[in-house]
């Protein structure tokens, strides 16, 4: 019988998906964390999921870039929720940006 069975909350299930270079298909993993725990948290789940350094995910969320400033935003904060999904990139590998990003003073943004 799983834990959810018994009663127990395991936190929201947020995705996580990174793009490494030209690679394809790209990593996804899902982490479980609480409203009160930050993106920074999400970051270091997804870096032990993926096997990939904290410091080298570039997410974005809502086409905006979730620079290091975001990293004690809590995900009440940040309006997440299950089933929400953060987007980004691998950087041990040259990014390949799809959509195109452009450069704002807020960090990188997609293009419309």
């Amino acid at each position: 019988m799983s834990s959810a069975a018994h009663g127990e909350d395991l936190g929201n299930q947020i995705f996580v998906t990174l793009r490494r270079g030209e690679e394809w298909p790209p990593r996804t993993c899902d982490v479980r964390v609480r409203y009160e725990q930050t993106v920074g948290d999400i970051k270091t789940e997804a870096a032990k999921a993926l096997g990939v350094p904290a410091d080298k995910m570039q997410l974005f969320w809502h086409g905006k870039e979730l620079t290091p400033s975001y990293d004690s935003r809590t995900l009440l904060d940040m309006n997440l929720h299950t089933g929400f999904a953060l987007q980004g990139y691998d950087l041990t590998a040259a990014p390949k940006y799809w959509p195109p990003v452009k450069m704002t003073f807020e960090g990188l943004q997609v293009q419309d």
